[in-house]
């Protein structure tokens, strides 16, 4: 929903203003724009225990929501403002990703420095979807004429309150939703970078699952026995983590040799799938977690890669970690999103309770452990990996970058400027 504020126009020249980047007409993500690639639907991998087919125990609903406490008070000023340098600009629209209120945040405008040579300023949600959830939230700054040689702009100051989320006291009772609603059934599709299906990500899902249920000595085997069908190298051991690197890349690198395929005894398959399916929901989301951190090493400053990328190549970035951990999950039917805060981002998974209602469940993949829980609180900007901003209609955004447009016959192009500055 579009929600429209007034333009207040300050008496003197738009104030010049400190900012981190300077680029001309976008600022964006790197490879954020991406066309989607088609890949198969979610399969399911092995069908978790059926909840309706089960005498399940009264729960306090409480006991299973994540809580927040021990908030954050964050002062940042965002916005942008546009010079013609060469001559006049015209119609320049302008687009501006700003904090996002969600139920561990609290956003609001605390001070406007808006110049007088604007149009309009306003703000809108993404999606622009009744009754669904909002991922993101933008600035839209209108400028109808801009004469040679003159700035203008709009930046504001926000007070963002960002609360600690507290893992559930009591996981047993969650469940992945068996029928979802319409808003949440696009966190369990492909979207840009996010490879739902892949043949080598269910595969990973399978190997995820088996390490959860089998003792050290089977773990090894059967590691290589799906690494060797993946075509990576296993997940390392705890007896492995503690060799010398020497050692370690000598294995990792003879593990990762084509082996002939192994034949699987019946009953050691019937007894681990046994076992597999007595994990709770929470248990199996729990495995896709500790596999993805075991056999993908954080590689800062690498570039933004999709899922499969990041488990082929065994080393990424927050984004890569975070994109492997949300592919695994939509392959398993569980609906997980990526999250954007500032240079960082981690996943969201999605559980119901026993009577349908459903929570989200942050998961930070790179960094301190923190699984069902967020321990640091950071100012987040989105929610979501799969954005259709109405001036790029077709394109698919994982992320809702910031963008100007202008008016296509003008001669000049403007230098643009984007603000997110912390004070």
């Amino acid at each position: 929903m579009l929600a429209v504020s007034r333009l207040r126009r300050s008496a003197g020249a738009f104030s010049a203003v400190c900012c981190f980047a300077v680029i001309a007409f976008a600022l964006p993500v790197a490879g954020a724009d991406e066309p989607l690639k088609e890949t198969p639907a979610p399969v399911d991998v092995i069908k978790p225990d059926d909840a309706e087919s089960k005498q399940l125990p009264a729960t306090n609903a409480a006991a299973v929501q994540p809580t927040y406490g021990d908030p954050v008070t964050t002062r940042m000023r965002i916005g942008g403002r546009v010079e013609a340098k060469g001559g006049e600009v015209q119609d320049i629209f302008m687009m501006v990703a700003v904090p996002l209120d969600c139920p561990e945040q609290k956003v609001q405008v605390v001070d406007e420095d808006f110049s007088t040579d604007l149009g309009t300023v306003a703000f809108r949600t993404l999606p622009e979807v009744k009754l669904a959830e909002p991922g993101a939230k933008q600035m839209l700054i209108s400028i109808p004429r801009l004469p040679s040689r003159q700035t203008a702009g709009a930046v504001a100051t926000y007070e963002v309150v960002t609360s600690r989320v507290f893992a559930p006291k009591e996981t047993a009772p969650l469940r992945i939703p068996k029928k979802l609603a319409r808003d949440i059934k696009t966190f369990v599709s492909t979207s840009p970078f996010i490879n739902v299906g892949d043949r080598k990500i269910r595969d990973a899902v399978e190997e995820a699952l088996q390490l959860r249920v089998t003792s050290d000595e089977t773990r090894k085997a059967s590691a290589a026995v799906v690494a060797n069908r993946i075509g990576v190298a296993p997940a390392a051991t705890p007896e492995e983590a503690s060799k010398t690197e020497e050692q370690a890349n000598s294995k990792t690198a003879e593990a990762a040799k084509p082996k002939k395929a192994e034949k699987r005894d019946p009953q050691a398959a019937a007894e681990l799938a046994a076992k597999i399916e007595k994990l709770t929901d929470w248990e199996r989301v729990e495995a896709l977690y500790d596999f993805v951190r075991a056999r993908v090493k954080y590689l800062d400053g690498a570039e933004d890669m999709p899922a499969i990328e990041a488990l082929k190549n065994g080393q990424a970035d927050c984004y890569g970690l975070s994109a492997l951990f949300v592919a695994m999950c939509r392959t398993m039917k569980v609906p997980a999103r990526m999250v954007w805060v500032d240079n960082h981002q981690y996943a969201e998974f999605y559980l119901e309770d026993e009577t349908g209602k459903g929570y989200w469940y942050p998961a930070q993949l790179a960094g301190t452990r923190a699984f069902g829980e967020m321990p640091t609180p950071m100012v987040i900007f989105q929610k979501g990996d799969n954005f259709r901003v109405p001036e790029r209609r077709r394109e698919r955004l994982r992320y809702a970058t910031d963008h100007t447009t202008l008016q296509a016959s003008s001669k000049h192009k403007p230098r643009v400027v984007y603000v997110r500055e912390p004070l």
